[in-house]
């Protein structure tokens, strides 16, 4: 009798979850950086004398540089996954290969234009 495997596909399964914990990120992390940046600057509903850039609000230290930028990483993973997942639905199948190569790529890019725009404010001291 010739016992059955199954291929586990396990990176599939880890991106899955990369995707579930990006819009966890998304859900939770992106309206307060929303509001900081957008609400509570320009109406002044945060405490702030504004003697520097608005932005300065969440990048003046390396904490708030680390919540940029797992809520702006974890954000662009799921929206990207979520759009390729969404084009292959309505009928582009076929491209699906082509589709995920550009995906990845435009998260990786992303990713790490990120990383180089918060290195560059922190070696220019904007981040303490």
């Amino acid at each position: 009798m010739k016992v059955e495997t199954h291929k586990v596909a396990r990176l599939h399964a880890i991106l899955w979850g990369i995707f579930s914990l990006g819009g966890m990120i998304a859900a939770f992390l992106l309206p307060v950086l929303i509001y900081m940046t957008a609400i509570a600057y320009p109406f002044s509903l945060w405490p702030f004398n504004g003697t520097k850039d608005p932005s300065f609000l969440i990048t003046g230290h390396r904490l708030g540089a680390l919540f940029i930028f797992i809520t702006i990483a974890g954000s662009l993973f799921h929206g990207i996954f979520r759009f390729q997942s969404a084009l292959t639905e309505v009928g582009l199948l076929k491209y699906r290969r082509a589709l995920e190569a550009i995906g990845y790529f435009i998260i990786f890019a992303g990713i790490i234009v990120l990383a180089y725009y918060l290195a560059t404010w922190y070696l220019n001291g904007t981040i303490s």
